[in-house]
């Protein structure tokens, strides 16, 4: 069985939010990765990297990457807390990463 996203019901966490776009900006979603940081310009330049891995991890779980969609921009934003987005939040499968989908992206199950 292929991973498969999953609604998001995890406990509160402190994460750094990329504002993430694809397709010519018909896809906007926000990737946010837990951090320790009260801070964003504190993050790791790596966790940018992640962000990027995870923003087309999602575009494969959506069936978006295998059309040809790439993510044309994830910049790191600010931080922020998980427990501001009950309900409305992906998981990502085997990550601690989750999704916010804005437009153009499916919606978990309210």
């Amino acid at each position: 069985m292929s991973p498969a996203l999953i609604p998001y019901d995890g406990p509160i966490k402190n994460v750094v939010v990329y504002n993430t776009y694809a397709d010519g900006r018909r896809l906007h979603f926000d990737v946010f990765i837990p951090t320790p940081e009260r801070d964003a310009a504190r993050v790791p330049a790596a966790v940018d990297e992640e962000a990027q891995v995870h923003a087309r991890m999602f575009l494969r779980l959506i069936g978006q990457e295998d059309a040809g969609v790439t993510v044309s921009m994830c910049a790191r934003c600010h931080i922020d807390s998980t427990g501001r987005y009950v309900g409305r939040l992906w998981r990502l499968p085997d990550t601690e990463a989750t999704i916010w989908p804005l437009e153009g992206c499916p919606q978990p199950a309210r």
